[in-house]
């Protein structure tokens, strides 16, 4: 299983609706197992940069390029590139402590 992560923020703390709503869209693409969109809480005071995460999990790597080639997929950047500032992604393989880089 892959887990995908990714943290944004904003350019301007006026759009953090308007992020939030655009990557929300991802949430109905089909090819997740689970696919979260949450406002960032804020609770680790070194975290205070980040205002929204989208947190995904995918079965296989197919799974995970199906989703990255699906229409809504554009969408939401479309919706959500100009609006925000950082972009910082993470995506592992559950259960292999060590593994080559995998191509996505």
């Amino acid at each position: 299983m892959i887990r995908h992560i990714v943290m944004f923020s904003c350019k301007d703390r006026a759009d953090l609706s308007a992020i939030h709503s655009g990557l929300s869209v991802l949430t109905q693409i089909p090819h997740a197992k689970l696919l979260e969109v949450s406002l960032n809480e804020k609770i680790d005071q070194l975290a205070n940069d980040i205002d929204v995460v989208v947190y995904g999990e995918f079965e296989t790597l197919d799974d995970f390029r199906a989703y990255k080639a699906h229409p809504l997929y554009e969408e939401s950047i479309r919706r959500v590139r100009h609006l925000r500032d950082v972009r910082v992604a993470a995506d592992y393989t559950i259960g292999n402590a060590v593994r080559e880089p995998i191509e996505a």
